[in-house]
């Protein structure tokens, strides 16, 4: 007789070692596809940072040329030796600006441009009655590009005073532009009217870091151009910007260990003059 007892059960299972296999495996094969993941979502962001980096220099790019080939500029009569020793030379660009009416002054931080711009709606108001930089007399305008400068003085210190953050210890805070019919400008600069000049002018690039403009005069590039002085004006202008990202000054980490930075880029373009004279060679 065969006893009851004579039959056992046995369950199948793992043991401790098969379990501790199977947790390693596992562990391994998640912290693969982890990093596999960070990898890609690390590439993608910064992909996408220099493709906004790229987008933000060519709309400023675009928009400065829109500007610069709106200039207007009537060739003038040669002045006699006397009336040119008269002039004063040395002048700033604020100076510069109250006397122009057409043409451009620039310099390599600072560009000047009087254009010819006629507003949407048409409603125009008498010069006598020019109370806001945004009321218009006529067609023609001055639009002034700088760098917004806390440290600096003139109009580029007032706007950069107003738009600096407090807690940053750069003084350049970006690129600004000033746009206002040319007479009630005209008015404002002759005046000193540091008020109206700074309400004409906005930030429009915190991005910008530093600018620099240079002038083709058919020959080679120069730093600096005054179309009244020269009676002329340069072939082509080069523009280039300098971007960076934007970090929050009290974030205690390095610039490099915060998501979304990439260095300082340049971006070039040059801008053909549409109105400047043919560059004739010299002859043999």
């Amino acid at each position: 007789m065969t006893s009851r007892f004579a039959k056992t059960s046995h369950r199948g299972g793992f043991t401790i070692i098969e379990v501790l296999l199977a947790v390693g495996l596992t562990s391994l094969l998640m912290a693969a596809m982890y990093s596999a993941m960070n990898i890609y979502w690390t590439t993608a962001a910064d992909s996408y940072d220099e493709i906004e980096r790229v987008q933000v220099a060519r709309s400023l790019l675009r928009f400065i040329a829109r500007d610069i080939k709106s200039v207007t500029f009537v060739e003038q009569d040669t002045l006699d030796s006397d009336e040119e020793d008269n002039q004063t030379e040395d002048e700033d660009a604020g100076t510069e600006m109250s006397s122009y009416d057409n043409g451009l002054f620039g310099t390599d931080k600072d560009l000047v441009l009087y254009i010819s711009r006629p507003t949407r709606d048409t409603a125009y108001v008498d010069r006598q009655l020019l109370t806001d930089p945004n009321d218009r007399s006529s067609d023609a305008m001055i639009i002034r590009y700088f760098l917004a400068d806390s440290g600096a003085g003139d109009l580029a210190g007032a706007v950069g005073s107003t738009f600096a953050d407090p807690d940053s210890t750069d003084n350049v805070v970006g690129l600004a532009r000033m746009q206002g019919d040319l007479a009630g400008l005209s008015l404002a600069i002759n005046a000193s009217d540091m008020a109206t000049q700074e309400a004409a002018s906005e930030l429009i690039a915190r991005e910008v870091a530093d600018m620099q403009f240079q002038y083709w005069d058919g020959l080679e590039y120069q730093p600096e151009w005054d179309s009244t002085e020269s009676n002329a004006m340069p072939q082509a202008i080069e523009v280039i910007l300098k971007l960076r990202t934007i970090i929050d000054p009290n974030d205690p980490r390095e610039p490099e260990d915060i998501p979304g930075w990439i260095p300082d880029t340049e971006h070039r373009l040059v801008i053909p003059v549409p109105v400047a004279r043919p560059y004739v060679g010299e002859e043999l």
